[in-house]
């Protein structure tokens, strides 16, 4: 995986492509930054509220590329457009929604710890990090006045075996879902089964870094998440009857909060 980095403009890029995501792009923007990402490739799929607006500070910052992305099962499409538009400008990629936040389990940025896992593992694609799904704290109403990191703080017990990836993205041969990239032959996905097989693999992904997921948040938020579609498959099938307070709220970890706190007092370095 080690490349000569003189060679890209950015170290760590992150691809998203988002629909009415207004009310969370700042604080995801900002938390992404303090983490260590570079630049944002962001597809807007239609947005309806003030998203473009809120993103244009960045813009003009050179922090993001705008990108409107008109129609129904964009992601994917989006997904490789960026790939094939930009993966000679970043050394990493990774393609996350605006609901998940990468959490590098200490006080280092994202690219220090992909590095850590991946630079000795020269025949390595990308490293897959796992989700912990975060919950809805019980909460009913939205509550715009506080970040989605400060409202919600419990997770399910154990973590999801699903996530997402950062990747080298010459690496990618093709995309057919946003967790698992697909590689060209003689590339190999770094998760918690193959990391075993190399020689430095004695210690888990999950234990330097792992995604959280604040898919539900509040009923009223789960609502509306329902009413904007699915950037992937178009029309929901979900009821927000399937909302379920005591889901995936059974551990409280502010953790991520505590390593915010780290890397705002560190400049973020």
């Amino acid at each position: 995986m080690a490349v000569d980095k003189n060679l890209f403009l950015y170290d760590l890029a992150v691809v998203a492509i988002m629909k009415n995501e207004g009310p969370y792009v700042k604080e995801w923007l900002d938390y992404h930054l303090l983490a260590g990402v570079n630049h944002f490739y962001i597809y807007d799929n239609e947005s309806l509220d003030n998203m473009k607006k809120i993103l244009q500070p960045y813009i003009e910052r050179r922090i993001v590329t705008y990108n409107f992305y008109p129609g129904k099962q964009k992601q994917m499409e989006a997904y490789l457009d960026a790939v094939k538009k930009y993966k000679f400008s970043c050394r990493y990629m990774t393609f996350l929604d605006g609901d998940e936040f990468i959490f590098p389990q200490n006080n280092k940025g994202i690219v220090e710890v992909a590095d850590e896992i991946l630079s000795d593992k020269p025949t390595a694609g990308g490293v897959h990090i796992l989700w912990y799904m975060f919950g809805s704290n019980f909460q009913e109403r939205a509550d715009y006045s506080r970040g989605i990191l400060e409202r919600f703080t419990r997770h399910a017990t154990n973590q999801h075996d699903l996530g997402k990836s950062i990747v080298n993205p010459r690496r990618i041969n093709y995309i057919t879902n946003p967790h698992r990239m697909n590689y060209f032959y003689d590339s190999v996905e770094i998760n918690e089964d193959t990391l075993k097989f190399f020689p430095s693999g004695n210690y888990k992904i999950s234990d330097k870094i792992v995604v959280n997921h604040y898919y539900w948040k509040s009923r009223e938020e789960y609502a509306k998440k329902l009413s904007n579609g699915d950037v992937a498959f178009g029309e929901r099938n979900q009821s927000v009857s399937n909302f379920n307070h005591d889901k995936d709220n059974e551990i409280f970890d502010d953790s991520i909060l505590k390593y915010r706190a780290a890397r705002l007092k560190g400049g973020g370095n």
